[in-house]
Order: C-alpha cells, then structure tokens, then sequence
C-alpha cells in the first residue's frame, strides 16, 4: 500500500514539474540571458527543471485533483508555451530597446556597413547596438532585474493557474500589450535622442562648411567627427541612458 501510494506520489509529482516547463522554457527562448549561443539547450533545461522545482509543492494539490488526459495536457501546454512567449517578450523589450540605441547612434553616424550578427540575440546588430545590449545583461543582474523576472514568473502561477484557461483580467487589459511595440521604438529614440541630435548639429555645421568650402572633401570627415562627437556624449550620458533604462525593466511588473 505505502509503494503505491510513493509510486501514485511520484507520477503527480514529475506531472506537475513538467506543467511547469513550457511557461519557463518559452520565456526563456524571447530572452537574451538565454539565448542558445550563450546558454546549450541542456543547462536551460536544467535551470528551468530548478526554477520549476520551487513551484512543485504548491501546484500538487491541484495537479492531483485534475489529473488531465491527452488532449487536455496537450492544450495545456500549448497555452503555457504562448503565455511563457508573451512574458518573455514583454521582460526582453528592455533589451532590444537598449540596442536600438545603439543601432540608431551608428546608423546616424555612418557605421550601419558594419553591422554584423549579434549572438545574444541572433538577428543583425552594429558594434554599438552589441556593446550596449551586453553592457545591460551585466547591468539587469546588478540592478535586481533578474530577481524582478523570477518574482514576475512565480505570480504568474497564481494570477494564471496551471488549469486555468483564462486569467481574471479586465477589458482594458490588453492596451499595455498592444503599446509595446510602439514603447519600443519611441523609447528607443527617446533614449538616443541627446547623442543623435549632437550628431545632426555637427552634420549641419559640416554642410554649411562645404557649402562655403566646395573644395573640402567633408564626406570623408563627417564619419570620424560624428563619431568622436557621440562618443563624447555617451560618456556624459552612459549613467543616465542606464538609469531610464532601469525604470523601465521595473515597469514590466506593472505591465503584467
């Protein structure tokens, strides 16, 4: 009787973990600190197996209680794997914002030629994009942003229950998701908007000189003058690009 009652314990048990991993592994696929080129398939697994883990003996009972079949399991976790996508793309917008920076600082001064695939995030990035996007990961940890994702995962859990199949929201829900692409874009210019307005002016100074100087090749001048500018910026305003930055990895709690 005691076997059975360890087996039948067991079997609810690794249920419910794995119920735990589409949510996690899907949000961790949108995520730059996860990304494959970084983090193998096997050690996400195996972190996600350990966050998963912690939820375990809260979710049992409810496990035990609605044992699903097949298709219901099925179901389930196609809707743990889209809602997981939905958070991790909402915790991975700070990231591509802060790269956006970077790609219109470059694209503004000339240095868009050199872009090139960034691994964090697998898709084309400039040097400065990847500079600031890996400076902000070593910042997220520091900043308790990591801490802040966690804390989003595990509410998760209790305002979208396993077996739940729609959370309690209200009609007006949807509009912070639907102004996410928009606050990325507008938030991203905003952000560099001191160091590529710095660079504007010096494109407007150097086009007057040509026009009183036809003789001076100011193409080959514009690039290095405009990059010397930025640089000069950015070391005034690094702190604070990063402090707004901040305000908004904490505005993702808000969102969800």
């Amino acid at each position: 009787m005691d076997n059975i009652v360890t087996n039948l314990n067991l079997e609810v048990f690794i249920t419910t973990l794995a119920y735990t991993q589409p949510r996690i592994l899907a949000m961790f696929a949108l995520i730059p600190l996860f990304n494959q080129s970084i983090l193998p398939m096997t050690i996400r697994v195996g972190m996600a197996s350990v966050f998963g883990l912690l939820l375990v003996p809260a979710l049992m009972p409810h496990v035990a209680a609605n044992m699903p079949g097949f298709l219901d399991g099925l179901g389930i976790i196609l809707k743990e794997a889209f809602l997981g996508f939905s958070m991790g793309f909402l915790i991975a917008i700070p990231f591509w914002m802060i790269e956006s920076v970077g790609f219109f600082i470059d694209n503004q001064r000339g240095a868009s030629i050199s872009a090139t695939l960034n691994p964090l995030t697998g898709n084309d990035s400039s040097p400065l994009g990847e500079l600031f996007n890996q400076a902000f990961i070593v910042f997220f940890f520091i900043s308790g942003g990591f801490l802040l994702m966690l804390t989003v995962l595990y509410d998760s859990f209790a305002q979208w229950n396993i077996f739940s199949w729609k959370p309690h929201l209200g009609a007006d829900a949807i509009l912070p998701w639907l102004g996410q692409l928009d606050r990325l874009v507008r938030v991203g210019l905003l952000l560099g908007a001191p160091v590529i307005v710095a660079m504007f002016l010096a494109e407007v100074g150097l086009a007057l000189v040509s026009r009183f100087v036809p003789s001076l090749q100011v193409f080959f001048l514009a690039m290095p003058i405009k990059s010397a500018l930025a640089f000069l910026v950015l070391v005034m305003y690094t702190q604070t690009l990063f402090t707004y930055a901040t305000e908004h990895v904490g505005g993702i709690r808000d969102t969800l």
